[in-house]
């Protein structure tokens, strides 16, 4: 079974562990120097730096299969005057055997619930250009918006910026895919996030698709917001 919760400082361990090898495993068109950067350590102090000083309007969630932490996701508040939206869905991550299907539909409307409850809409979302899970945002309904550069470890790495502009349009998609996906249980509501137990679980194993990430701005400096 899957389950998907808001995420406990235990959990960092798994999610740094994630995180690097995901954006490693993704993010294969990227110079090794920025892979060597976000190593599993790096990342593991940044989670542990957000669990010290996180705000209110941040959501942090795992997946869990058979009670085993397999993915993350992770939104904000939109802190980059670039882009026109009060939210961001700010990084997305599974392992590679959960991929697919289910998964990115759920961490999807876990999050668009979430900004939606506190009032960070329109959302945004940044890829990079060379990840093609962006081509899903605009089937989606994601608009770009802004195309750039971000700059990491001197390195310069195009990114779209995109806007969601109906929210109840996307959660509506979001919740024909994970009913067709789910099809032995078509009838199943999956629930707003202030209704969700602890721990919601859903009836088949399920996966993610890669998420997007922080941006960097392109004045080759990095933007000091948070994890990546």
């Amino acid at each position: 079974m899957i389950s998907i919760r808001a995420a406990k400082i235990d959990d960092v361990s798994m999610i740094s562990q994630i995180h690097a090898f995901c954006w490693r495993e993704t993010y294969a068109f990227m110079p090794e120097a920025v892979l060597r950067s976000r190593s599993r350590e790096y990342r593991q102090q940044q989670w542990l730096d957000w669990f010290d000083s996180h705000e209110d309007s941040d959501g942090l969630f795992v997946i869990e299969a058979s009670q085993q932490v397999v993915g993350f996701c992770f939104c904000c508040r939109n802190k980059d005057p670039d882009i026109d939206g009060k939210g961001e869905m700010h990084a997305a991550y599974v392992l590679p055997d959960y991929r697919g299907r289910e998964t990115g539909p759920i961490m999807m409307l876990t999050m668009v619930d979430f900004l939606t409850e506190r009032r960070l809409i329109p959302p945004v979302l940044w890829a990079f250009r060379d990840n093609p899970i962006r081509f899903w945002y605009a089937q989606m309904g994601w608009r770009s918006q802004v195309k750039r550069d971000r700059v990491i470890e001197g390195q310069r790495l195009p990114e779209v910026g995109y806007v969601c502009d109906d929210c109840n349009r996307l959660r509506q998609r979001l919740q024909l895919l994970i009913r067709r996906y789910c099809s032995e249980n078509a009838s199943m509501q999956i629930p707003r996030h202030s209704q969700m137990p602890a721990h919601q679980t859903f009836p088949i194993p399920i996966a993610v698709s890669p998420g997007n990430n922080r941006k960097v701005t392109e004045m080759n400096q990095q933007t000091p917001l948070g994890p990546l």
